[in-house]
């Protein structure tokens, strides 16, 4: 994974795509073995507390379950990632991070005192993305960023992962969807059966070619 790549992972069902993001973030801790090097350190992660500390974020499958708590609103969602133990953070700081991210991913909401809850898909999943965004990390994990929302939100999704990428941030997209895998990514890699079965350019990769390799 190159500085500022979009690396794309295709794969039908249960190929082993979300597995493999969940291992290389700590949490299949004592399951696997795996070597992973960061800006050319070898690094060791034994937990999701140790992969966010290593710069790695990580925007899972499932917002409503796992990105978001719903019933708290977006300050107290997006302070989530800057939390140690049942530390608090002050209400004021909270609140000028939400709206900086509000403002910057352009979340449509009356303010950043807003229930989760309420809000639409994409403007759910740019909280999740902000969420990650306030650690400053280095590497992106996405899976199935844009599953559930709505077509012109998915552009701005699509919009705000490609500036992402501009700025230098590393982007890991796992995606069922083909024509957002071509669409995003510089370098795709198809997974079978828990393996990586073919590598493609963003320039020779096609729907025919992807579909093959995950067969």
């Amino acid at each position: 994974l190159r500085k500022g790549e979009i690396l794309g992972f295709f794969g039908l069902m249960g190929a082993g795509r979300t597995e493999l993001l969940e291992t290389i973030f700590g949490l299949n801790a004592g399951k696997s073995t795996y070597t992973l090097s960061v800006e050319g350190a070898n690094t060791v992660v034994k937990s999701p507390k140790d992969a966010i500390a290593k710069g790695i974020a990580f925007v899972t499958e499932d917002r409503k379950k796992e990105g978001l708590v719903l019933g708290m609103d977006i300050s107290e969602n997006i302070s989530l990632t800057q939390l140690a133990g049942f530390d608090l953070l002050n209400t004021v700081t909270e609140s000028g991070i939400a709206k900086r991210f509000i403002k910057s991913l352009k979340i449509k909401t009356p303010s950043e005192k807003e229930k989760c809850q309420n809000l639409s898909g994409g403007n759910q999943q740019k909280v999740v993305l902000a969420k990650w965004m306030v650690t400053n990390p280095k590497i992106l994990f996405l899976d199935e960023p844009t599953r559930g929302i709505d077509i012109n939100a998915k552009k701005e999704i699509y919009d705000l992962i490609k500036e992402m990428a501009k700025t230098g941030l590393s982007v890991v997209l796992v995606s069922s969807e083909i024509p957002e895998i071509l669409t995003l990514s510089d370098r795709i890699l198809v997974m079978a059966d828990g393996k990586i079965n073919a590598a493609f350019s963003a320039r020779e990769a096609t729907e025919d070619l992807l579909l093959k390799a995950a067969i």
